[in-house]
């Protein structure tokens, strides 16, 4: 079974509810810099191919949601940097 789908939801989902649940006057060190996300996204990556490779369902799926929330992470800095207010 291919667990990368549901990873990437389970990504999507928690990135969506946990950026509009904090205030946006908050200080977010979860908004790590892109370097991190890049290296996030890649270790994710690398994970969910081994997870699938290795025949680990539960490696590839974390791996997919790693990877998808630190893409959110990296595209929200593109679009925003610091400034969360408009978004």
């Amino acid at each position: 079974m291919n667990a990368w789908l549901p990873g990437v939801l389970l990504g999507t989902f928690y990135w969506y509810t946990e950026e509009h649940s904090i205030p946006t006057e908050a200080n977010c060190s979860y908004m790590a810099s892109p370097l991190t996300d890049l290296m996030a996204f890649v270790g994710g990556v690398g994970c969910a191919y081994e997870g699938q490779r290795l025949g680990s369902p539960m490696i590839a799926f974390f791996g997919a949601a790693v990877a998808t929330i630190h893409t959110f992470q990296f595209i929200y800095h593109k679009r925003h940097g610091a400034d969360r207010s408009n978004w």
